[in-house]
């Protein structure tokens, strides 16, 4: 219940951090009757298209990592049991065709270390390698995509730094070629105004893209632990079962259902 409200909080913050800023443009531009239009005017065709390709490039990379980093993507408990269940009785052939059957970053990884076992010699050192070398190629990959949101944020407001400092720097050409009054004043505004526009537009795109990398970065690390774990699991079951560890307990049940047994005929 606690991660259901939590999940729903970030959902929310992740809304407003998104709406707020689009409210923001809207209220300052309360007169104009078309947004659109007013930024096509103040922004310039050039900076304009940037910033529309950056919203879009958010907006898609938001949706892709809102489907791809699920924990059901990366592991599945139906998917695991009977890997590990395999490995217990030393199945190690078997096991390894349950990763090539279930297509998943988790058994990639986890054949990975299998691979490492030959000709029924255990060497742990050999096996953990495998899996390290394995969780850093198929974990780097979806990160990938997460990184992204950072990058287009980090990247919009530099573009909208760049648009203020080519229009205040418009606007001194202006005033120090024709001075103060007049159609110089008009233009000299309207250099600062789209200086502004820039400025906000790159806080625009950059907001709801940081918010959504933190947040996807959290979410992407609790899954890539979970991962981890799954392979430190399999790593003590295999060195458990060559030790015969799963054998001697179900020896110890027999013996004592077999005492149990004695018992009750006496």
């Amino acid at each position: 219940m606690k991660i259901r409200s939590l999940r729903t909080l970030a959902y929310l913050i992740l809304a407003y951090a998104t709406l707020s800023p689009s409210m923001f443009v809207n209220q300052a531009m309360a007169q104009s009757s078309n947004l659109f239009v007013e930024a096509w005017n103040n922004l310039g065709a050039t900076f304009f298209i940037v910033f529309l390709l950056l919203i879009i490039a958010g907006i898609t990379l938001i949706i892709f990592n809102s489907i791809a980093v699920r924990r059901k993507a990366f592991i599945k408990d139906d998917v695991i049991n009977p890997i590990m269940d395999a490995v217990k009785g030393l199945d190690i052939e078997g096991a390894k065709s349950l990763c090539d059957q279930y297509k998943l970053p988790v058994t990639a990884i986890l054949k990975g270390g299998l691979e490492r076992i030959q000709d029924d010699e255990l060497d742990i050192e050999a096996i953990e390698k495998g899996l390290d070398e394995n969780a850093a190629l198929h974990m780097s990959k979806p990160f990938t995509w997460i990184n992204m949101l950072n990058t287009v944020g980090s990247i919009a407001p530099m573009i909208g730094l760049l648009g203020t400092v080519v229009g205040m720097i418009g606007a001194f050409a202006v005033l120090t070629s024709a001075g103060m009054g007049g159609e110089a004043s008009k233009q000299m505004a309207g250099n600062i105004g789209s200086a502004l526009w820039t400025t906000a537009a790159g806080l625009v795109v950059a907001i709801p893209c940081l918010v959504s990398y933190f947040l996807f970065k959290t979410k992407f690390g609790n899954i890539a632990a979970e991962v981890n774990q799954v392979t430190g699991e399999m790593v003590f079951t295999l060195v458990r079962a060559a030790r015969g560890g799963f054998d001697s307990e179900a020896g110890a049940e027999e013996a004592y259902d077999e005492s149990a047994y004695e018992e009750e005929a006496e």
